[in-house]
């Protein structure tokens, strides 16, 4: 009886819509204080603090293409009507397509096609905790070293070197030495980064349907979108790492 009551829980699908539903809503709420907190100063909706990226990634990994598809688009697509009453054409490029199709869709395939663990090689995802802890460290670092550029005011494209300069600089300091599977590992950051640069190109779009010259586009909301994303992606490996075993084991993972 309990070896059936198993697979049933294992097959059920009702498990795995709740779920997309449940990260849909966390999604969007944070998106809505991203949209609201972080928001380009030229482009609205163009949040530079994207942290439902992780959220995202992480259901399209769990879920599946399409289930992690509709969680992180119209999780992301309710954020931007909440925040600011985004609802149309562009607004459509830059959250469902942007945030459904390149943050949580093509992370799901490229794991698939690449055959990556999503737990990362952890084999005790309680030792993983420490890694969330840099990781959001730093995320902070380079959230200030963007709003520390506000200060100085670099001229154009110089405006992004420091939180870029604070990202990999950063992630070689604090993010070394981590106990996973170094090859899983590379690889889900490749997925992550690849990922996350597909959405600020499909962000940039967006604002160019919107009446912005496309090269303007691509340095901003471009290149702070890609390092917003890119940041909280990264959170979203950590949670993979630490929780994926514990979704396989409730029959939440996509077969």
């Amino acid at each position: 009886m309990s070896t059936q009551a198993e697979y049933i829980r294992e097959r059920d699908p009702a498990l795995r819509i709740t779920t997309a539903v449940i990260i849909a809503v966390f999604i969007t709420l944070i998106g809505y204080v991203a949209m609201t907190v972080g928001s380009s100063p030229t482009v609205k909706g163009a949040s530079f603090i994207w942290l439902p990226a992780a959220l995202q990634l992480v259901a399209g990994v769990w879920l599946g293409p399409w289930l992690g598809l509709l969680a992180g688009g119209l999780g992301a697509y309710a954020a931007g009507i909440l925040a600011y009453g985004g609802w149309g054409i562009v607004d459509i490029i830059m959250n469902p397509v942007a945030g459904g199709v390149a943050n949580a869709m093509l992370p799901a395939i490229l794991f698939r096609m690449y055959r990556v663990d999503p737990t990362l090689g952890a084999q005790r995802p309680a030792d993983v905790l420490s890694g969330v802890v840099k990781a959001v460290v730093l995320a902070v670092i380079v959230l200030v070293a963007g709003y520390l550029n506000r200060g100085l005011q670099l001229p154009g494209q110089w405006g992004f070197l420091l939180p870029l300069v604070a990202l990999f600089v950063g992630a070689r300091v604090l993010l070394g030495g981590l106990a996973l599977n170094k090859a899983s590992f590379v690889a889900a950051i490749g997925i992550a980064v690849v990922s996350c640069a597909a959405s600020a190109l499909i962000g940039a779009i967006g604002a160019t349907v919107g009446g912005k010259p496309f090269a303007a586009a691509l340095i901003d909301p471009g290149i702070g979108w890609f390092i917003g994303d890119t940041i909280s992606a990264f959170l979203g490996l950590y949670l993979l790492a630490m929780f994926t075993q514990r979704a396989r084991a409730a029959g939440i993972i996509a077969s």
